[in-house]
């Protein structure tokens, strides 16, 4: 049922239906058209053998020729397609030359017979008074004495049915030979689209179980080409998502596995009694470390959840971006300095304001500075630079740390994506930078990255800025 459904089906019979639509509506016009121009050309040539028709009897009456001279010189004028008959004043044949019939004797009406010798200009047309009959029939008389047995001429033609046969059968054989070759042509090319378009159904349900090596070879530059380079970057991308995905799901075991086993490690150790009283506070301090650690992974999970899913909300107000940040500095202290790394607010001397949400900033920022702390070497900096332009409160997060390379600046904001480099430092889930860029779409704004390999990165975003408003706001409650 489907063979019988597909394009190539379809094209032939929207083919078929234009052209044929457009034969019929040529053929119409031609018909017209044609048609005309025989019957007028018709009309003239007959009315010239009805003079030539006159002159050669009057000369035959005339110079005395036989019947058979006569009968000569008229089925020599006449031709094969005409028959020439002499009638007398009662009507009656006095002679006729061969042609349409082979000597029939054609219907003669009276009236209409005397109509077209009163009008001397008009082609009498027995048959059918629109001229579509089989013969027509040209009146005239000899012009010429009356005692004459011969006064009256009819020229029985067949030339504009010939002629218009002629031009239908041309116009027929023309359509016929149009449409087959057509039908080819149209098949040819129609098998040609629908090998390409089975190639690429079969490469999408590759794709759907998972085969994501799936390349299509098309060098045809037309939209079917251009879907199926669609198709292969979509398989390159899903491919490239797909072992990050992997990879992620073997980094979220790991990270979720490490400090489960460390803390599991640390209590049974306290429950045991194998941890002297005065370590027990540094014991508890590690348990809280790889807690905030498993908070953090599982915090970022389910963001990205609620980033698929539309459910992340941003309540926007204006609050003090500066105090904000060393807030968050102060936080994130400890575990810069573990690693002798300085964290550092750097830019207007005055607090700068924002219009944002505060909570989800804060999310962005600590999602920066911690990967600036993760790709940092002991004993650097990292600063945080926050400065007004006008509306727009701008802010920076520079490391000089490893950098990033310039063909993976592009991929770092893909959820999963880590650079090698960065897991040559600490472990992550790849999650973080995926959810600033989607925080900071929601805000209505997007952050940008400049990074030099073995000299640092600069992660910038802007957010309108606002004027100072009530102390209490810079005070909320932080999470």
């Amino acid at each position: 049922m489907r063979r019988y459904s597909g394009i190539t089906v379809k094209l032939l019979l929207a083919f078929f239906a234009v052209l044929l639509i457009s034969f019929a509506i040529t053929m119409f016009i031609s018909d017209r058209f044609v048609r005309s121009e025989l019957r007028s050309r018709s009309d003239r040539m007959e009315m010239r053998q009805l003079d030539v028709t006159a002159a050669l009897v009057r000369s035959a009456y005339r110079e005395h020729w036989s019947r058979g001279q006569l009968l000569s010189a008229l089925q020599m004028s006449g031709g094969p397609n005409r028959q020439i008959v002499l009638l007398n004043a009662a009507g009656e044949v006095v002679l006729q030359t061969g042609g349409p019939g082979e000597g029939a004797r054609p219907e003669i009406d009276p009236e209409a017979l005397r109509e077209t010798l009163a009008a001397r200009d008009q082609v009498w047309r027995p048959a059918d008074r629109e001229g579509k009959g089989s013969i027509r029939i040209a009146a005239g008389p000899v012009g010429g004495d009356r005692s004459w047995s011969a006064q009256t001429i009819l020229v029985v033609s067949q030339a504009f049915q010939q002629d218009l046969g002629l031009f239908s059968g041309l116009f027929r054989n023309i359509m016929i030979t149009m449409l087959c070759v057509s039908t080819v042509i149209v098949l040819l090319v129609s098998r040609s689209m629908t090998a390409r378009l089975r190639r690429m159904t079969q490469a999408a349900r590759d794709l759907a179980k998972g085969r994501f090596d799936v390349r299509l070879q098309d060098r045809h530059r037309d939209e079917i080409g251009e879907l199926a380079t669609s198709l292969n970057h979509m398989s390159e991308e899903l491919g490239s998502l797909d072992r990050m995905r992997r990879e992620f799901l073997a980094n979220v075991s790991h990270d979720l596995r490490s400090p489960l086993t460390s803390i599991g490690g640390f209590v049974e150790a306290m429950l045991d009694g194998a941890v002297p009283p005065d370590r027990e506070r540094h014991y508890l301090g590690l348990v809280r470390e790889q807690t905030q650690r498993m908070n953090r992974l599982v915090n970022d999970l389910l963001d990205v959840a609620r980033m698929e899913g539309g459910q992340l909300e941003i309540s926007p107000v204006s609050y003090n971006l500066s105090s904000w940040i060393r807030g968050l500095l102060a936080r994130m202290t400890p575990d810069a300095g573990r690693r002798d790394i300085r964290l550092a607010l750097v830019g207007d001397s005055e607090d700068v304001w924002a219009y944002a949400d505060p909570d989800r900033i804060d999310q962005v920022l600590a999602n920066l500075v911690l990967n600036a702390i993760q790709f940092s070497p002991n004993d650097r900096s990292v600063e945080i630079e926050v400065t007004r332009d006008g509306d727009r409160a701008h802010v920076s997060v520079r490391d000089y740390g490893v950098g990033i390379p310039e063909s993976e600046l592009d991929k770092i904001w893909q959820r999963f994506y880590k650079s090698d480099k960065a897991r040559s430092a600490r472990t992550g889930s790849g999650l973080g930078l995926a959810i600033v860029q989607f925080v900071l779409e929601k805000h209505g704004t997007a952050a940008s990255v400049r990074s030099i390999e073995g000299k640092g990165t600069v992660f910038t975003f802007a957010l309108p800025s606002s004027e100072p408003s009530h102390p209490a706001h810079d005070n909320r409650e932080r999470r």
